[in-house]
């Protein structure tokens, strides 16, 4: 019986670690298999947000890459359909989703899309988290493609700027954003990768767009709440984001971005809610800030709590001290008494030694008297 067991107990545990070795050599064939999306599939991906407003554009691509707080957002929404605009923003502002997840909240379209979309919506994210860059610079090659087009000039609620050849799209009225709805495979003229046709979203309500009038507005949102605190910063190809509690009001794009207090966006694997990256490489990226923040952490915490160990020893210290100070201080006031006890008792007897003679002599001199008077 003891033999059956003990056979038994091998076998599990041998099986155990080659399942473990099995998953972990899977884990990274499905790293090695992910490789780089091409030009033309950033293209496909980008296509039905490139020509959204700026503002917008850089709280989806940072949404993204938080797929799960996204699906709760747009089910969160779906449920409570009967509140208004200033009731949902009081509602989320305590919810612990990041901030630009918040912020799309208002979009109920968009959010729509993200969740409906999980495929294209993770690819988008982890894209954008392996090469933010790359990803910024599809979109203004999109960009360009619709201004060549002729189409990007019919954006009625947009205003098209440009900083020096990067395209800016911001709405019109700057607390209100609109959403415009494009047909993708119209939108950019000839689609040079035949290969890769553009995503393209089927509008919810029955809508019309044609060459002529390429683009539908959405009812515009009104924006109440903590909204303006990110950009693009295109010469440099990245994200900026400010502290989103202080962006109840428009801010441009350059204020934000040429202020001096904007940050570049830094991704918050907390918000991934456990979400595996699309590569191993972004994932052990993202990972071993999490081990480096975890031991920073922990670290500090030992350094407290040597301070604090540092500090109770030395109360005892001190304690123990100001012990010692009262006993010496007692045992000098016991000195001092056993002293004066001491000198008062030689007095004492010195007086006593000093009268003894007297009697002595007296006594002699009775004594020779007693003799004389009997001779």
């Amino acid at each position: 019986m003891m033999k059956t067991f003990i056979l038994l107990l091998s076998f599990i545990l041998s099986a155990s670690v080659s399942f473990s070795a099995f998953s972990q050599q899977s884990y990274q064939l499905d790293g090695q298999e992910q490789s780089e999306v091409s030009d033309a599939e950033l293209a496909q991906m980008l296509a039905p947000i490139a020509l959204y407003p700026d503002s917008l554009l850089t709280h989806i691509l940072i949404s993204s890459t938080y797929p799960i707080e996204v699906i709760k957002a747009q089910r969160w929404l779906e449920n409570n359909a009967d509140l208004n605009a200033a009731q949902i923003a009081q509602a989320i502002e305590s919810f612990d989703w990041d901030a630009s997840v918040k912020a799309l909240v208002p979009f109920e379209q968009i959010l729509t899309h993200l969740s409906e979309d999980l495929t294209w919506m993770q690819l988008l994210g982890d894209t954008f988290l392996e090469d933010e860059a790359r990803v910024l610079e599809g979109i203004q090659t999109l960009r360009e493609k619709a201004k060549i087009a002729g189409n990007l000039s019919k954006m009625n609620n947009m205003e098209i700027s440009y900083e020096d050849s990067n395209i800016i799209i911001e709405p019109v009225k700057k607390e209100v954003v609109y959403v415009p709805y494009y047909d993708t495979r119209m939108v950019y003229g000839t689609w040079h990768w035949a290969s890769y046709p553009p995503v393209y979203w089927r509008p919810s309500l029955h809508v019309s767009v044609n060459r002529h009038n390429p683009f539908y507005w959405h009812s515009g949102v009104h924006i109440s709440f903590n909204y303006f605190f990110s950009t693009f910063q295109w010469k440099k190809r990245h994200v900026l984001v400010v502290n989103p509690h202080k962006s109840h009001h428009y801010r441009k794009p350059s204020v934000i971005s040429r202020g001096g207090y904007a940050k570049r966006w830094v991704h918050q694997p907390i918000h991934r809610k456990g979400v595996a990256y699309r590569s191993m490489a972004t994932g052990q990226k993202y990972y071993s800030k999490k081990v480096r923040l975890h031991n920073k952490r922990k670290s500090t915490q030992h350094l407290e709590s040597q301070l604090k160990q540092k500090k109770v020893v030395q109360h005892k210290v001190n304690a123990s001290h100001k012990n010692i100070q009262k006993v010496t201080a007692k045992q000098r006031q016991t000195r001092n008494y056993q002293e004066r006890s001491t000198k008062k008792s030689v007095k004492q007897y010195n007086h006593s030694v000093k009268s003894r003679p007297q009697h002595n002599t007296s006594s002699k001199t009775y004594r020779s008297r007693d003799s004389k008077a009997n001779n």
